[in-house]
């Protein structure tokens, strides 16, 4: 009956974020990456091309049969990002449009992990204590190279872990309905105020 039904509370509490935690190796402490105290990632990075080859249609390859026929590398992604940048370079000066692609498609980076994570102090701690040893390593140590405290797998950095919640944060605005000549103009306007872009010096 309809004066024996209690009302309901509506509520409108925000739903709970939880902060990612994360387990030290070294220390065997577990919490969350902080700024006073950053957690990373047990990695190892190594350049790799194979993206550069990739092509950016996807019509099989024929392969030359022939002196006279030659595999030309017109299509890759490396080609195109080439082709991209040249077109950047001539309407922009050169500081933006190094700022506006990527390094390219040649050289790039393969990253692989074993998983385990570890402070970055406590790395810190485990690389000096690497370096004081006088057994004999299969491994740099003055280039940085290291094995995982834990699993043994062979490593050369440690990728920093976000501090916060797990939660990503939408910083970019949606892109705008405006033409190519304004945006282009509205970046000439930014070149031309000091400040405006960081500069690096080489």
């Amino acid at each position: 009956s309809p004066e024996n039904d209690i009302p309901m509370e509506i509520t409108t509490a925000e739903p709970q974020v939880s902060e990612a935690v994360y387990d030290c190796v070294i220390c065997g402490q577990s919490g969350p990456s902080s700024e006073d105290r950053p957690t990373g990632l047990v990695v190892l990075l190594q350049a790799s091309s194979v993206l550069g080859q990739c092509r950016d249609n996807g019509e099989p390859k024929k392969l030359p049969i022939t002196e006279e026929e030659q595999i030309y590398p017109w299509d890759t992604c490396a080609a195109v990002h080439d082709v991209r940048l040249s077109l950047l370079q001539r309407y922009f000066k050169d500081s933006s449009c190094l700022l506006a692609v990527s390094i390219g498609w040649e050289g790039g980076v393969y990253v692989q992990t074993c998983g385990h994570t570890l402070h970055i102090d406590c790395h810190k701690s485990y690389m000096e204590s690497l370096r004081n040893d006088q057994v004999l390593q299969g491994f740099s140590v003055d280039k940085g190279e290291f094995t995982c405290p834990l699993c043994r797998q062979f490593a050369n950095s440690v990728l920093p872990c976000y501090p916060g919640s797990n939660v990503e944060n939408n910083l970019w605005q949606r892109p705008s309905n405006k033409s190519i000549q304004d945006l282009i103009k509205e970046v000439e306007e930014l070149q031309g105020r000091p400040g405006a872009f960081p500069v690096s010096i080489s």
